[in-house]
């Protein structure tokens, strides 16, 4: 050890046990030091480990140089106006709403600067930036506030690097590249899947055409995926390559093959599934006729290729399994054809809850609104159904179950899933209620935490109406009543900054 490190040393030692204990050292000749001997010990080793301080910060050597990037590009974009600049700063240091209302108000002052071709300050690239690397809408968002030298920032710091090339979405979100099909099989699995989902909302007999030529070449989780992307734009065409998928190897590609198909009303599986419903359905009566459905039985080779569970040794599967999973598959027409009735007649002649239930799932998957409406009209509680339902008629059947909510209806369910923002009437129908005399707790509940977000702003004046009127102590109502007014004067104040 040198006569430095030595002297570093005992000057920790010294510290450690104490000066009555260990002399300060003197401090080396190295460091050109007049030596002390007139102070207490105490001072001279304060006056040490100063010293010492000094020495090793001067002492430590430089970081390697960083290799020399690029220099930040000319900007093209003007920046927005100061004040919208100062309204994304507020929202970035001191937003004035809640957490989850400021990422809404961020994302509101994104699509106007985008709409308007505009760029955010650089003084606040960084903040903004922060803010979005935890919010993938907020990131996926930023592209132009950015700007050319924001995008050159990002890519700086590693924490930011998400947000120059958001990976998964941009496909999705730009569309694939023209030549797409050539590079696909190429990709990794996880660049695979959101690729193909891309080019299939792109062009779906493209897409169809690529899975069919490499279908020995990938793996089945790629298959499986493939084909559940083929969801979007199915068409007759794509029922030969699902057919191939329930003679798939991995049970993954089958289960999913066969769930699609569901989705072709007219493929053949379809029609073996109608042919499996219409053996087990009988109507029965004569003055008040109803449905009588029998449970099949254990299914053959031919119906565990179209999805049915296959049948155990030891009997383990019931028979409603069996069941089940035809009447989700079989196509609706296949009820109304037995009957001779409409949606609404066929479910009033349908006495078992677990076929109903069964049957209700069948409309949510095909998305059918006749059935969905006669589900509704008859009392069925299921949420998914209501958004099924044509808009006025939704929001009708909203407004009469927040002014007479009945039984065994989530309310806040149905309100959170409404789209936002919700119809006057139905933003009317929530404040009347939350104004009604007495209060409504339940209503409270379910619409408080909605309403910023959810009431629109042609209805100011009945918030404030509501605010004025709502009791003193209904803290909870009153903070979401001033938030929700908060939010709208600061969307106006965007819109203006601008134009």
């Amino acid at each position: 050890m040198s006569g430095l490190g030595t002297w570093l040393t005992e000057v920790g030692t010294a510290a450690l046990v104490g000066t009555a204990r260990r002399e300060p050292p003197v401090a080396p000749s190295v460091l050109g030091l007049e030596p002390d001997d007139g102070s207490p010990a105490e001072e001279r080793l304060l006056a040490s480990a100063a010293l010492v301080d000094v020495t090793t910060r001067a002492g430590a050597l430089l970081a390697e140089p960083r290799a020399g990037g690029d220099t930040a590009p000319t900007e093209v974009l003007p920046a927005c106006s100061d004040t919208a600049a100062q309204l994304l700063h507020l929202l970035l240091t001191q937003p004035p709403v809640s957490g989850s209302a400021r990422d809404d108000l961020v994302l509101e002052w994104l699509r106007l600067a985008a709409e308007a071709q505009q760029r955010a300050p650089w003084w606040l690239l960084p903040g903004l930036m922060d803010l979005a690397a935890g919010r993938r809408p907020v990131a996926l968002a930023l592209a132009t506030a950015l700007g050319a030298r924001g995008t050159w920032l990002a890519g700086l710091n590693p924490a930011w690097a998400s947000l120059v090339v958001p990976a998964g979405d941009a496909p999705v979100a730009d569309g694939p590249a023209d030549d797409w099909t050539a590079a696909w099989p190429t990709l990794p699995t996880a660049e695979a899947i959101p690729a193909f989902a891309a080019g299939r909302r792109a062009d779906p007999d493209a897409a169809r055409l690529l899975l069919d030529a490499q279908w020995d070449s990938v793996s089945a989780k790629v298959r499986a995926e493939a084909l559940r992307s083929f969801r979007h734009g199915i068409s007759p065409a794509d029922e030969p390559l699902l057919e191939r998928g329930l003679d798939d190897r991995a049970v993954s590609v089958r289960e999913v093959a066969a769930s699609v198909l569901g989705l072709l009303p007219d493929s053949a599986r379809s029609a073996r599934m109608a042919a499996r419903l219409r053996s087990l359905v009988r109507v029965r009566g004569t003055i008040v006729r109803h449905l009588e459905v029998d449970v099949p039985d254990a299914p053959d080779a031919v119906g565990v290729r179209d999805g049915l569970t296959a049948p155990t040794r030891t009997g383990t599967v019931a028979p409603t399994t069996w069941l089940a999973q035809v009447v989700r598959a079989a196509p609706l027409r296949t009820w109304t054809d037995i009957t001779g009735r409409s949606a609404a007649g066929t479910l009033k002649m349908l006495r078992d809850d677990d076929v109903r239930g069964w049957l209700v799932d069948a409309v949510v998957e095909h998305r059918d609104r006749e059935w969905a409406v006669a589900c509704v009209g008859l009392g069925v509680s299921d949420p998914r159904l209501v958004w099924l339902l044509p808009e006025q008629e939704r929001t009708d059947l909203l407004v009469a179950w927040v002014t007479r909510p009945p039984k065994g209806r989530d309310l806040r369910t149905l309100l959170t899933g409404a789209p936002r923002p919700w119809p006057d009437e139905l933003g009317r129908a929530v404040l009347a209620g939350l104004r009604r005399e007495g209060g409504n707790p339940l209503l409270e509940q379910a619409a408080a935490p909605l309403l910023a977000a959810a009431l629109p702003p042609s209805l100011t004046p009945e918030i404030r109406v509501a605010l004025e009127r709502a009791p003193a102590d209904a803290m909870f109502l009153r903070r979401a009543l001033t938030e929700t007014l908060q939010l709208h004067a600061f969307r106006t104040s965007l819109t203006e900054a601008f134009r």
